[in-house]
């Protein structure tokens, strides 16, 4: 998976550029939770302690950071981000329309139209997908919520593993390994349909004088439906992963709510504690639901990176 991403790379010379791009963006997600972590840990002390000038500073801290981290995410985006995914889409684009053109007769007519205009247009747009920098982005807010976690409370951190291990498991062996493949289905029926869509148009007038009109409409509805089961097989299992999430993650929450509140009740745990680790927790299971859906998308975008990396390597007319 990473040799055929960095193939892309290599070929529109922004490999340098597009890990800097990672780089620069993974700290956004933590830097967001941690604020709110202390805001609502020192907030809350503050109310139980009837200190209103520690509820002030509190108010200060969260009003700078969430404007600092405003500033830096727009930044990132505005200047680093759009231009460059632009920029390498563009000429790659450009490339993989040169290389086609420059393919045999034979090799052309060996696939459908629709083949190659999916190509130009679908399967370009796979490597630059979102979901490579929100992956870097979820790691980095997995692992340092993690750590926050264990330093704040070793047990609230334990319960916390407790659902979201089994989510990430599931939905890696449930639903992410099957979407590769159920994608490249999805986009060799939508190639068809195209194909097949061209022919009931241009072929229109021809298959009008030969009583053929029947014949084509027939086949875009068989590619048509084709085409329908393919997707609802990618919306089934993106259902499931949505029906799954209230069993981890608001159970999560409530199993915490139940045990945290023995622990104030017995001076373990403040109240303000426990909010940042509510917090915190979020931070870990949006990081794992981030990556989780990042893979599914990765894993669907790898049949067109695969497209892709199979038209390059062709040999062209000399």
């Amino acid at each position: 998976m990473f040799r055929e991403m960095g193939n892309i790379l290599k070929i529109t010379r922004g490999g340098r550029r597009f890990a800097l791009l990672v780089i620069l963006r993974s700290p956004i997600s933590i830097a967001m939770t941690f604020v709110n972590a202390v805001f609502l840990q020192q907030a809350f002390n503050a109310v139980v302690q009837n200190s209103g000038s520690r509820l002030t500073i509190a108010c200060f801290f969260f009003g700078v950071a969430s404007l600092c981290t405003f500033l830096y995410n727009g930044t990132v985006w505005s200047v680093c981000a759009a231009p460059l995914v632009a920029n390498m889409e563009s000429r790659l684009r450009i490339m993989l329309f040169n290389k086609i053109s420059s393919l045999s007769y034979e090799r052309i007519e060996a696939l459908p139209q629709g083949e190659w205009m999916t190509r130009l247009n679908t399967d370009v747009q796979a490597p630059f997908s979102e979901a490579w920098p929100h992956t870097a982005i979820a790691v980095v807010n997995i692992s340092v919520s993690s750590v926050i976690l264990w330093l704040l409370n070793p047990a609230v951190f334990g319960w916390i593993l407790l659902f979201v291990i089994p989510h990430i498991l599931f939905s890696h062996f449930f639903i992410a390994r099957a979407m590769q493949g159920l994608n490249k289905k999805s986009l060799e029926a939508t190639a068809k349909n195209t194909d097949e869509l061209t022919a009931l148009i241009t072929c229109a007038d021809v298959a009008a004088l030969y009583d053929g009109y029947g014949y084509l409409l027939k086949r875009f509805e068989k590619s048509s439906l084709d085409l329908f089961r393919s997707n609802m097989k990618i919306r089934t299992r993106n259902a499931l992963s949505a029906g799954i999430l209230p069993l981890f993650g608001l159970g999560g929450y409530l199993t915490l709510l139940v045990v945290g509140s023995g622990w104030i009740a017995g001076g373990r745990l403040t109240f303000g504690d426990l909010t940042a680790a509510f917090e915190l927790r979020g931070g870990v299971l949006l990081g794992s639901l981030t990556l989780i859906n990042c893979l599914i998308s990765i894993q669907a975008s790898m049949a067109g990176v695969r497209r892709l990396n199979e038209t390059m390597a062709e040999k062209t007319v000399v």
